[in-house]
C-alpha cells in the first residue's frame, strides 16, 4: 500500500468514524430519551386512570366493599408499586402481589409531598441503593375541587432498558459492519485514484531523466486528468525545445565552422602571397599580381566582417534605425542602377516595371537601398548569362508588393526552410562553387523586419527564383 493510499484510507476511515460515532451516540440518546419518555407517559396514564376512578367512587358514593376490592388490586391495576396517600398522611399501599403495606418508603412520602404542594401531576426519576432506575409518577385525588389524596405509582425500567441496549447493538453492528464495508471500499477507490498520480509521476520521473518522449496516458475526466494532459503538453514542448536546441547548437558549430573556412581561405591568400613576395621568390611583374590578389583578398574580407558587423547591429533590438519620412521606390531605383554595372558584365538583362511613382513610408533610406541591392546581387550572381531579371511593383488595398524574380538555378525544396539563416549555402550554389558570405539573405531578412516588411521567396529549382517584399498598407504615410 503506497503513503498516499494509507493517507487517503486514515482520513477516510476517520471520517466515516466520526459519522458513525455521530450518529450511535445520537440514536443512543434519542432512543433512551424516547425509551423513557414513552415509559414516564404510560405511568401518568395508569395515576390518571387510577385518580379518575377514585374520584368516581367519591362523586358516587358507591358501596365501600366495591372501593376496597378496586384499592386492594390497584397495584395490579397499575402494574407497578402503587400507594394510596390521602392528605392527612394516612397511607395505604397495595403492591404488585397484593401485598398491603401500611407503611410506604420515605422516598414515596417525599414524592407525594411534592404532589400536595403542586396540587398537579409530578414525575420523577431516580437510581435507588443499588443502581436501578425508579420511576415515579403521581396524581392528586380531588373531591369536590378539594384535594384528597394522592395516587402514586414507582416501577423500575429494566425491561425498557433491555430493549433499549438491544436496539443499541443491533445498530452498533450494523455501524461496524459499515464502517468495515466502507474500509475496503476506501482502499479500492484511493489505489484507483493513486494510480493516474503514479502514471504522472513515472512520467515526471522519465522527463527530469531525458526521456520526452514519455507520456502519462492517462483519460481521466475530473482535474487529475487536465493534469496528465498537461504533462502531456510539457512533454512535447521540452522534446521541440531538446530538438530546436540541437538544431541551434548545430547552428552554432556551422557559424563557427563557417566564420573560420570564410576567414580562414583569404588570410591565407595574403600571407602566401606576402611570404612570396618577402622571400623574393617572385619576379617584380608578378609581384605587382600577387599584390593585387591580396588586394582583392582584403576586400573580401571586409566585405565580410563588415556583413557581420551589420548583421549583429540589425539583430539587436536596441540597435537604433534611424527612420524618417522616405520614397521606397527611390531607394530601390537607386539599387537598380547600383547593379547595372554588375548585370552587363554578364549581359542580364534587368526589366524595371514601374508601376507607381512613389510610397511614401517611414524608414532608413540606406539600409532600404542596401537590402535591395544585396536582393538584386543574388539575382544577378545566381543567374545565367544572357537571362532576365524582372522587377515589377503592385499596390493594392492593404498593402504594396515589390517582386525581383530571375532566372537563375533555383534553390532545391528541401533547403527552403533555411535560406534566410546565416552562412546557409543551398547545396546547389555549393556544387556551382559560388562566392558568397551566406549572410546576405539573412541580412535582406533583418532589414525588412526592422521596417515591418514581410519578404518571402518561391524558388523553382532549375527555373529560377523570386523574392517579394509585402510592405503593408500602415506602413505607408501616402501614395
Amino acid at each position: 500500500m503506497s503513503k498516499i493510499t494509507k493517507r487517503l484510507f486514515i482520513y477516510f476511515a476517520s471520517l466515516l468514524l466520526f459519522l458513525a460515532v455521530t450518529a450511535f451516540v445520537g440514536f443512543s440518546l434519542s432512543l433512551f430519551y424516547q425509551t423513557y419518555r414513552s415509559h414516564e407517559r404510560e405511568l401518568k396514564e395508569r395515576a390518571e386512570t387510577i385518580a379518575g376512578q377514585l374520584e368516581q367512587f367519591m362523586k358516587t358514593g358507591g358501596p365501600k366493599q366495591g372501593r376496597g376490592a378496586y384499592l386492594r388490586f390497584v397495584g395490579d391495576i397499575a402494574l407497578a408499586d402503587a400507594y394510596i396517600i390521602d392528605i392527612e398522611g394516612e397511607p395505604f399501599s397495595y403492591g404488585r402481589r397484593s401485598v398491603v403495606s401500611d407503611e410506604p418508603t420515605a422516598d414515596v412520602i417525599e414524592f407525594a409531598e411534592h404532589i400536595f404542594e403542586s396540587g398537579s401531576y409530578e414525575h420523577l426519576r431516580r437510581k435507588d441503593p443499588s443502581g436501578r432506575d425508579l420511576f415515579y409518577s403521581g396524581m392528586p385525588v380531588l373531591a369536590d375541587g378539594q384535594m384528597t389524596a394522592a395516587v402514586v405509582i414507582r416501577d423500575t425500567a429494566e425491561l425498557e432498558k433491555g430493549s433499549f441496549f438491544s436496539a443499541v447493538s443491533i445498530l452498533g453492528g450494523c455501524l461496524l459492519l459499515a464502517l468495515m464495508m466502507s474500509g475496503i471500499l476506501s482502499v479500492l477507490l484511493s489505489r484507483r485514484f493513486v494510480m493516474p498520480i503514479r502514471q504522472i509521476a513515472h512520467t515526471a520521473k522519465e522527463l527530469s531523466g531525458g526521456n520526452y518522449q514519455a507520456s502519462t496516458n492517462v483519460k481521466d475526466q475530473t482535474e487529475l486528468g487536465e493534469l496528465a494532459g498537461e504533462m502531456d503538453q510539457l512533454a512535447q514542448k521540452l522534446e521541440a525545445a531538446r530538438l530546436e536546441s540541437i538544431r541551434l547548437e548545430q547552428a552554432q558549430k556551422d557559424y563557427i565552422s563557417n566564420i573560420s573556412h570564410e576567414l580562414r581561405t583569404p588570410v591565407t591568400v595574403i600571407r602566401s602571397s606576402l611570404e612570396a613576395v618577402c622571400d623574393g621568390v617572385v619576379t617584380r611583374e608578378k609581384a605587382m599580381e600577387y599584390q593585387r590578389q591580396m588586394l582583392a583578398e582584403s576586400i573580401s574580407l571586409q566585405r565580410l566582417v563588415n556583413d557581420m558587423l551589420e548583421l549583429s547591429r540589425l539583430q539587436n533590438k536596441d540597435f537604433p534605425i534611424e527612420k524618417e519620412d522616405m520614397d521606397l521606390l527611390r531607394a530601390l531605383g537607386d539599387a537598380v542602377r547600383a547593379v547595372r554595372v554588375l548585370a552587363k558584365e554578364k549581359s542580364i538583362c534587368i526589366l524595371y516595371e514601374k508601376n507607381v511613382e512613389e510610397w511614401v513610408i517611414q524608414g532608413d533610406y540606406g539600409r532600404l537601398r542596401q537590402m535591395f541591392v544585396a536582393a538584386l546581387d543574388n539575382a544577378i550572381k545566381y543567374s545565367p548569362e544572357g537571362s532576365k531579371v524582372v522587377i515589377s511593383t503592385q499596390k493594392y488595398a492593404d498593402e504594396a508588393v515589390i517582386s525581383i524574380k530571375d532566372q537563375g538555378c533555383g534553390i532545391p525544396s528541401e533547403d527552403m526552410d533555411n535560406i534566410f539563416t546565416k552562412f546557409f549555402r543551398s547545396r546547389q550554389n555549393k556544387q556551382n562553387h559560388e562566392k558568397g558570405s551566406g549572410l546576405g539573405l539573412a541580412i535582406i531578412k533583418n532589414i525588412g523586419d526592422r521596417h515591418g516588411i514581410n519578404i518571402s521567396m518561391h524558388s523553382v529549382y532549375g527555373k529560377g527564383t523570386e523574392i517579394i517584399f509585402r510592405v503593408p498598407a500602415a506602413s505607408m504615410m501616402s501614395s
